[in-house]
């Protein structure tokens, strides 16, 4: 497993795809530094008997 975190840009009304960001956080006073490193799209999964959400970055 790679460590990574869950990025969700969103701007006002506009909807945004969930990224898989790779490494630790890294903040700056403008906010987390993501240029240069793998980003991956989330995919959820969701069973229709129980229900339960899997989530993966395929890629």
């Amino acid at each position: 497993m790679d460590a990574g975190l869950l990025l969700d840009l969103r701007d006002g009304n506009q909807k945004a795809v969930t990224e898989w960001v790779e490494g630790a956080p890294e903040r700056k006073w403008y906010g987390l530094v993501t240029r240069g490193k793998r980003k991956l799209t989330v995919e959820t999964w969701r069973c229709s008997r129980c229900h339960l959400l899997e989530s993966y970055a395929p890629g």
